[in-house]
């Protein structure tokens, strides 16, 4: 029923958009600034990753609404008792858009924020086991919102600034007692984000 719903809406909001809409697509890469995972003590902190992957961007004409979607090979991870652990990752990220284009620069700058989930899949081996007394591992899916702002120059080049705010636990800790793996204590890790793209 859900899929079902899901496929309705989509399709509804596709026949709502104008002919005259605007789609670009383009490549954006950036920055991972990883904080430090929520409800894990001791020598703990974040890991700077990078992102990169192709992006498309859809804009209504004069109202300035629109939405962006990316699909993302992602990087970032934690510096946990000294050690990396990195996670390697598919984000999704999908933005509603505003941009603020004024008549008078808009040729030269357009402002906009942009608020969406991202829903992420992590892919290879993304977690650490000391001497199968400890683990810390990522989950093999996450889901999280975004709240950015940035700026489009000379129509191709755009700067974006984000906050991604996980919305549940993106990785467990676990310890092997009485023979079996025993989750302690989950953990939330929220990322600020840079970025550039070049749209074509």
């Amino acid at each position: 029923m859900k899929k079902i719903f899901g496929l309705f809406f989509a399709l509804c909001l596709i026949a709502a958009i104008p002919a005259n809409a605007q789609l670009k697509f383009g490549v954006k890469a950036g920055t991972n600034l990883n904080g430090s995972p929520s409800d894990i003590k001791g020598d703990v902190d974040g890991y700077t990753g990078f992102f990169v992957g192709p992006m498309a961007k859809l804009t209504i004409p004069i109202v300035g609404l629109g939405l962006e979607g990316n699909i993302l090979y992602s990087q970032s991870g934690v510096e946990l008792g000294g050690e990396t652990v990195k996670k390697h990752s598919i984000e999704i990220p999908i933005s509603l858009r505003y941009d603020l284009a004024l008549p008078a620069v808009s040729q030269i700058i357009v402002p906009f924020i942009a608020v969406g989930p991202q829903f992420g899949f992590t892919i290879g081996d993304s977690g650490k086991d000391w001497e199968q007394a400890a683990r810390f591992e990522y989950k093999k899916s996450q889901l999280s919102l975004n709240f950015g702002l940035g700026a489009v120059l000379f129509k191709h080049l755009q700067a974006h600034i984000n906050y991604n705010v996980a919305m549940g636990d993106t990785s467990e800790y676990s310890e092997f007692t009485d023979g079996a793996w025993k989750v302690l204590t989950g953990s939330k890790t929220d990322t600020w984000q840079i970025s550039v793209a070049y749209l074509f």
